[in-house]
């Protein structure tokens, strides 16, 4: 989903008219929708492709995506504990 896309906005009208849970199921995967909350400097809820959240933003260690991984991870049970 993309900017404006949000749950908070739209709903659940993406997951239910997208049809990707009919295949997900047809094809035993899980779904996951990681959502991106509108803040000051993201007034529009955009996944991070120009850096409001750090230097590390396109890379594995950017918030974004090392909060996708720990979902990621804990979905399939190989949670980890937390990189304090």
């Amino acid at each position: 989903m993309g900017a404006t896309q949000h749950r908070e906005k739209v709903g659940d009208v993406f997951i239910k008219d997208a049809g990707f849970p009919a295949w997900a199921d047809a094809n035993r995967l899980v779904l996951l929708y990681p959502q991106v909350t509108t803040t000051t400097v993201n007034p529009q809820a955009c996944w991070d492709w120009w850096g409001y959240t750090g230097r590390d933003y396109l890379t594995r260690n950017g918030p974004q995506i090392e909060a996708v991984r720990r979902m990621l991870d804990r979905l399939s049970g190989h949670a980890t504990l937390s990189r304090s």
